[in-house]
């Protein structure tokens, strides 16, 4: 079983704040960490362009594509989807091929 890589980029609406939608990241943290297979996850922001990288890593690209359908039907994540373009969206999973990462 190799471990996945999954890879969500976007922008947010123009009505939102960061502090509003890193509030709302936070919010989405405690069901993403519950899935099967989560292993690490981080927010990342491309302060020139204005672009937001969400990147999560999980044991199988299974258990991946799973958490992406579990995401999108979430109570406690819809918050966070409302606050992006959803137009901008791209979601990527690849799998992971070396690693300094113990595990």
């Amino acid at each position: 079983m190799c471990q996945v890589i999954e890879m969500v980029s976007f922008n947010l609406l123009s009505t939102s704040s960061e502090q509003e939608f890193i509030q709302a990241s936070e919010k989405s943290q405690a069901f993403v960490s519950s899935l099967p297979g989560f292993l690490y996850r981080s927010l990342s922001h491309n302060e020139e362009s204005g672009h937001w990288t969400d990147t999560v890593y999980w044991k199988s690209m299974e258990e991946a594509k799973s958490a992406g359908e579990q995401f999108m039907n979430c109570p406690d994540c819809q918050p966070l989807m409302s606050l992006i373009d959803p137009e901008s969206v791209d979601m990527k999973h690849q799998v992971i091929k070396m690693s300094s990462c113990q595990g």
